[in-house]
C-alpha cells in the first residue's frame, strides 16, 4: 500500500457533493477526509496535518467564510491552502471576500473535472514547496545559532592567551626599558598593534554572540528618551552638533536592541567622520513609521549599501586611524530583523549618508 503523500480535507453539508468531489480528486497517494460541517473539520485539524482544504461556502451553523476566518487566525492552520467551492454567483464581491479571508482560489459549481484536478495538483505542489522552504529555514536558523555559539566559545577561549600575550609585551617594554630603533622598533610596534586589533575583534565577537542570543520580549520604548540616553553614553571625542526632530513617539521594541542599533549607527558616524564638525540629524517620520539618522560624513558608495551589513565586511580604516571589525552593523541587521523592522542606507543629496529604520509599530 503506497504512503499517503497528501491529506485533503473536503467540507460540504451535502454527502452527494462530497462523494462527487472525492471521485474527482481520489488518488493512491492521497488521503481524503470528508466532513459535513465546519465544526467537524476543525476537530480533524486538531490531529491531522492537512495539505489542502476545499470548503463549500453555503453551509448551516458555520458557513465557509466563517470556517476559513477561524483557521486563518490560528498559527497551526494559517498556512494551509484553502479553496472555496460554491454555487454562489462569481461576482467580484464574493471573490474579493474569499481572497480577503485568505483563500487561494474559488471553484464554481457545477465543477469542471479537469480544471478542478489541475488546480488541486498545482496547489499541492505549492504546498510541497512551502514545506521544503520551512525545513530549509529551520536548518538555516539552527546553523546560525550553532555559528553564534561557536563564535562565542572561540572568542572566549582566545581571550585569555591573548591577554597574557599583551601583558608580556607590556612587561618587556616597561621592565627592560627597550630603546628600539629602525626595523626592530617598527616590528615591535606592529606586534603591539596586531595584538590590540585581535583583542578588539575578540571583544566584538563576544559582544555580538552575547547580544544576538539576548532576545527578550518587546516593550514600550519612547524614542526620544531612549536616544537621549544613548547620546549621553556615546563617546563624543569629536565636535558634534545634533539636531533632533519629532522623536516623542512610543514604539513596541526590544529596549536593549533599540539601544544597540542606534548606538552602533551613531558610533560609526563618529568613527568615520571626516569633517571638523560632525552634524547628526535624528528624526522620526510618522507617515512611514521610520527613524532616520543622517550624518555629514564621507558617505558610502552605493555598491556597499547592502554589503556593510554582512559579517566582517569593513570599509577600511576610519579617519582617525581606528580600524573596524565589521561586526557592529551585522549585529544591527540581526536585531532589526528580530524586531520585524527594516533598515537601509542611502547617500544624502549633498554630503554624508542616511540610515533609515522603517516599519516601527507605533503605540501612540
Amino acid at each position: 500500500m503506497p504512503n499517503k503523500k497528501h491529506t485533503l480535507l473536503l467540507i460540504d453539508d451535502k454527502p452527494e457533493n462530497l462523494m462527487a468531489l472525492k471521485s474527482i480528486l481520489d488518488q493512491p497517494d492521497r488521503e481524503i477526509i470528508s466532513c459535513l460541517s465546519g465544526n467537524e473539520a476543525l476537530q480533524v485539524l486538531l490531529t491531522k496535518k492537512v495539505s489542502l482544504i476545499l470548503v463549500d461556502v453555503q453551509m448551516p451553523d458555520m458557513d465557509g467564510y466563517e470556517f476559513v476566518e477561524i483557521i486563518k487566525s490560528h498559527p497551526n492552520t494559517v498556512s494551509i491552502p484553502t479553496i472555496f467551492v460554491t454555487a454562489i454567483s462569481n461576482e467580484q464581491k464574493y471573490l474579493s471576500k474569499a481572497y480577503d479571508l485568505g483563500a487561494i482560489d474559488f471553484l464554481s459549481k457545477p465543477l469542471n473535472t479537469e480544471i478542478t484536478r489541475k488546480k488541486v495538483e498545482s496547489f499541492l505542489k505549492i504546498w510541497e514547496y512551502d514545506q521544503e522552504l520551512k525545513k530549509l529555514n529551520e536548518v538555516l536558523a539552527q546553523k546560525n545559532e550553532e555559528l553564534e555559539q561557536f563564535a562565542h566559545i572561540i572568542a572566549h577561549d582566545l581571550k585569555t592567551p591573548l591577554g597574557n600575550m599583551q601583558i608580556l609585551i607590556n612587561l618587556i617594554e616597561e621592565d627592560y626599558n627597550l630603546e628600539l630603533n629602525g626595523e626592530v622598533a617598527e616590528l615591535f610596534s606592529m606586534v603591539k598593534k596586531s595584538s590590540k586589533s585581535m583583542s578588539k575583534l575578540i571583544e566584538d565577537l563576544l559582544y555580538y554572540s552575547k547580544n544576538v542570543r539576548n532576545n527578550e520580549g518587546k516593550e514600550l520604548v519612547n524614542i526620544e528618551i531612549a536616544i537621549d540616553e544613548i547620546l549621553k553614553q556615546t563617546n563624543q571625542l569629536t565636535n558634534i552638533q545634533i539636531e533632533k526632530e519629532n522623536l516623542n513617539h512610543n514604539i513596541l521594541f526590544q529596549p536593549l536592541a533599540f539601544h544597540q542599533i542606534v548606538s552602533n549607527i551613531i558610533s560609526n558616524a563618529i568613527k568615520y567622520n571626516d569633517k571638523e564638525v560632525l552634524n547628526l540629524k535624528i528624526s522620526f517620520d510618522e507617515e512611514n513609521s521610520s527613524l532616520s539618522i543622517k550624518d555629514n560624513g564621507p558617505g558610502i558608495n552605493d555598491k556597499y549599501h547592502d554589503k556593510i551589513f554582512e559579517m566582517f565586511h569593513t570599509l577600511g580604516k576610519s579617519f582617525n586611524g581606528e580600524s573596524s571589525t565589521g561586526i557592529g552593523l551585522n549585529l544591527v541587521k540581526k536585531l532589526v530583523d528580530r524586531n520585524d523592522v527594516s533598515i537601509q542606507v542611502k547617500n544624502n543629496k549633498d554630503v554624508g549618508c542616511d540610515f533609515v529604520i522603517s516599519n516601527f509599530e507605533l503605540i501612540d
